[in-house]
């Protein structure tokens, strides 16, 4: 690690990446302030310094306003019928306890992770309470539920910066491959009820983006999804699907695998990720119960009375001391961030630095899809051995 500080030439290229880090593209729609900045800038120091216990605030708070869904996606766990965890719904009370914690500092809210955030009755109030703190605020919905032009103008009136939606095919039979109990008429309906309510009340927000996840299944139809998204007024982004098991593309003749930058885990110091049952994880691909990091007291159950106090829990100040030193007692190995491809993986640039390496040269040893894969099957082998101890 000493080598990697005095590394000259990877401190430049970290420079060159935190260049581009700017809060206004990064933050869309949000209120710059003073305390804002200066959080943001305190967390990316306490992260390049590695530090285990912080002083500054997370950026970005990702809450499941649901952890429900209305559709069966087999790639995503709640679609997949996975039960480690509640089918919990964000409460006022918890989100206005973090809000009143945390509005001063955070940038974003983002209001949805494994489960329809629709779903919840009280999403656009919690939108419109975080728009008026100056926040940026983003949800992605799946829109394939009952929906009117009234509700379209609350969705607008409330404030929300960003909708993204889930549509992964240009056609039904295609669409509800991977949207299982979708319907693709519904979802179209909806999006231009929100179209429609933007142009009534002369409203540039939210903006919409039409997010298509590209398999093998439904390769074909990314052209014509996008002549239907620029048809709507929405921007389109298409993204590599990701997969539980074998790479449905290993050689990336359709579609590249995402960008793996060499540096530490950004979420553990940048993005707090809560579910609506008051659990906090590690990131947002981490679904099983036994992996959170800690727990806020919530809807009569007990927990840390601070997110603060949560953000310094023992689990958290333990992934984050795994970055600068990867030693651990048995138990800790259990960590989820222990094994976590993203740790394995900054412990090999760092030691290609070691060697003589430069940044540019390192190659990452796990891919986006490998990265998925591994809270799939931490979650199943977990749920082997239960298993087999009850046999």
């Amino acid at each position: 690690m000493a080598a990697w500080r005095k590394s000259a030439a990877d401190a430049l290229y970290l420079a060159r990446l935190l260049a581009h880090d700017r809060p206004s593209a990064q933050f869309e729609g949000a209120r710059p302030t003073l305390r804002r900045v200066w959080n943001l800038y305190r967390l990316k120091w306490e992260w390049y310094h590695l530090a285990t216990e912080l002083k500054s605030s997370p950026a970005r708070l990702c809450i499941e306003a649901s952890a429900a869904c209305n559709l069966e996606c087999p790639y995503c766990f709640t679609g997949a019928g996975e039960r480690s965890r509640p089918p919990a719904m964000l409460s006022l009370e918890l989100y206005r306890r973090l809000l009143a914690e945390l509005g001063s500092r955070l940038w974003q809210i983002e209001f949805h992770n494994w489960g329809e955030p629709m779903l919840n009755k009280h999403l656009f109030t919690m939108v419109r309470e975080a728009t008026a703190r100056g926040l940026s605020t983003a949800f992605c919905t799946n829109f394939s539920l009952p929906f009117d032009a009234a509700q379209a103008e609350t969705l607008v009136t409330s404030g929300l910066k960003l909708l993204g939606v889930s549509i992964d095919g240009a056609r039904q039979r295609t669409y509800e491959q991977y949207r299982i109990g979708g319907r693709l008429d519904t979802v179209l309906r909806n999006c231009r009820l929100v179209v429609e309510a933007k142009r009534r009340l002369g409203s540039p927000t939210p903006r919409m983006i039409w997010g298509y996840h590209v398999f093998g299944h439904n390769r074909s139809e990314v052209d014509e999804a996008r002549t239907l998204a620029t048809g709507l007024g929405m921007d389109f982004h298409a993204s590599r699907g990701r997969v539980v098991g074998p790479d449905w593309d290993p050689d990336e003749r359709w579609m590249p695998h995402d960008e793996i930058h060499p540096l530490s885990c950004f979420t553990l110091w940048h993005t707090a990720v809560v579910f609506g049952d008051g659990s906090v994880a590690s990131c947002r691909g981490s679904f099983d119960r036994a992996d959170d990091m800690a727990h806020l007291a919530a809807d009569g159950h007990p927990g840390a009375a601070s997110f603060a106090a949560a953000w310094n829990a023992e689990r958290f100040r333990l992934a984050r001391r795994f970055f600068s030193e990867r030693t651990a007692s048995a138990a800790e190995q259990e960590h989820v961030c222990f094994n976590c491809p993203y740790l394995l993986d900054w412990h090999d640039y760092c030691g290609h630095l070691e060697a003589g390496g430069t940044p540019t040269s390192w190659r990452p040893k796990y891919d986006s899809n490998q990265r998925f894969n591994y809270f799939w099957t931490r979650l199943r082998s977990r749920a082997i051995s239960r298993a087999a101890r009850t046999a």
